[in-house]
């Protein structure tokens, strides 16, 4: 196997790791071996926990180690979450095997984040530019957009050896070398529905398809590792092995769903109580949505309208305005139909979270697209569709970045790009990222 940035990136870690341990054993005990209980296991820990956040937070990715801020950035919200995690499950076990000197917590994740950022920030950008620095290790992309782009794109990679790219071809019908590692799209479709087309038609799968294009400006998701004429360039990748993924996937969400219903009970017991002091009718809302290759499933929410007699529209006038007319869907609601309780329910997203039976009856995943219901669906434009070709989810990046805020085909171009980058990686950052969205109450409706 040969050696590689990604090697070097773990094999650092574990030094970074066992390094801060260990001064922080010598600081606050005196010594190493034998001197506080439960230590091996905490060294175990810590070298399981600290490089999967890593891998969680893209930090394995070696291009955005082009933008030293952006790393600065995840070093901090990875290191922040391994805090958080060790302390609260040091608290619900009662540190059964992790130390609960507070000295030494303080003290190895101080020595820790002090490592990372010196390395991470200030080192790599050079190692992988002296890496890269031979021919042989470039990674050849085909260049697919303007001809006159090419030249131009060429030159600005080649200065900035970090990237390890290396261009080879601007001709799209020309067949690209035998270790092409990708491709480079420089778009200039200026809908999403031309995007999402190129996008989808330049994708191989096992291989990473990098993507300019002024559209990512407006979704504003921080994944860019660079900006090409003013551009953000967002990374895609369409996962091999895509069943093995699905079965951990489905183990994923049986265990979550279980952990928030057992969770999250008392709650739902305080929640019925206020929806039916509110206003006469259920405290579960039934209504059907349709999840993977549109298969209609039963759809839970705690109730936050006025009970009508439930029947669904064949049309719903609003849905027409959202979807063909792209006005966003909060903007669509009658808000003479929402009850007082209802209105906190959703702002919040508490009414969202009977759908944890969804997820755990198989109707749903825990990441994903939003379900839609029928007579929205029936509205779809045909590149909509590719949305239903996977579970639909409690939450996902529409929940996060702006929800009822953002028009139609915005929004489900969003859905698309989590279908097509679809990761177990993607899925836990977007897990983390849930929590202040649902917090702030961003684009809630």
């Amino acid at each position: 196997m040969k050696f590689s940035h990604r090697i070097f990136f773990i094999l650092t870690d574990f030094i970074i790791i066992i390094g801060a341990y260990t001064l922080a054993l010598l600081l606050r005990f005196r010594g190493l071996i034998d001197v506080v209980n439960k230590q091996w296991s905490t060294l175990i820990f810590l070298v399981i926990l600290i490089p999967s956040l890593l891998y969680i937070f893209d930090l394995y990715n070696h291009f955005i180690y082009v933008q030293r801020l952006r790393v600065f950035f995840r070093i901090v919200r990875a290191w922040l979450v391994s805090l958080v995690i060790y302390v609260l499950l040091g608290f619900l076990t009662k540190f059964f095997f992790l130390i609960e000197s507070r000295a030494f917590i303080i003290l190895f994740f101080g020595i820790s984040l002090s490592l990372f950022f010196t390395l991470r920030v200030v080192c790599f950008k050079k190692v992988l530019e002296s890496y890269f620095s031979s021919g042989k290790r470039r990674l050849t992309y085909k260049y697919i957009g303007p001809i006159d782009k090419f030249k131009e794109l060429r030159k600005n990679f080649n200065k900035n050896v970090a990237t390890g790219l290396a261009f080879v071809s601007c001709d799209k019908n020309k067949e690209p070398p035998t270790d092409c590692r990708g491709t480079f799209l420089y778009s200039q479709a200026i809908s999403y529905d031309r995007l999402y087309q190129e996008i989808k038609a330049n994708l191989v799968s096992g291989q990473t398809l990098h993507v300019a294009s002024q559209l990512f400006n407006n979704l504003k998701l921080g994944w860019e590792w660079c900006r090409i004429d003013a551009m953000p360039v967002y990374g895609f990748r369409q996962r091999k092995y895509q069943f093995c993924r699905d079965c951990l996937r489905r183990c994923l969400d049986i265990i979550g769903a279980i952990i928030g219903l057992i969770v999250l009970s008392p709650f739902f017991i305080i929640t019925a109580i206020a929806i039916k002091l509110d206003s006469p009718g259920p405290v579960i809302y039934k209504q059907k949505r349709c999840g993977k290759d549109g298969k209609e499933f039963v759809f839970f929410k705690f109730r936050s309208m006025y009970h009508g007699d439930g029947k669904e529209p064949e049309l719903d006038p609003d849905d027409n305005d959202y979807i063909n007319r792209g006005i966003p869907k909060e903007e669509t609601l009658r808000d003479q139909r929402i009850t007082d309780v209802g209105r906190i329910l959703r702002k919040t997203s508490i009414d969202e979270w009977p759908q944890f039976m969804n997820v755990l009856k198989g109707d749903m995943s825990l990441i994903g697209p939003r379900p839609h219901r029928p007579h929205e669906v029936k509205c779809y434009h045909d590149w909509h569709k590719d949305r239903l070709s996977i579970k639909q989810g409690l939450t996902g990046l529409w929940q996060i970045h702006g929800r009822g805020e953002m028009p139609c085909d915005k929004s489900i171009f969003l859905d698309l790009v989590y279908v097509t980058n679809r990761s177990l990686s993607l899925d836990l950052r977007l897990l983390f990222n849930t929590i202040p969205a649902v917090i702030l109450g961003k684009g809630a409706y």
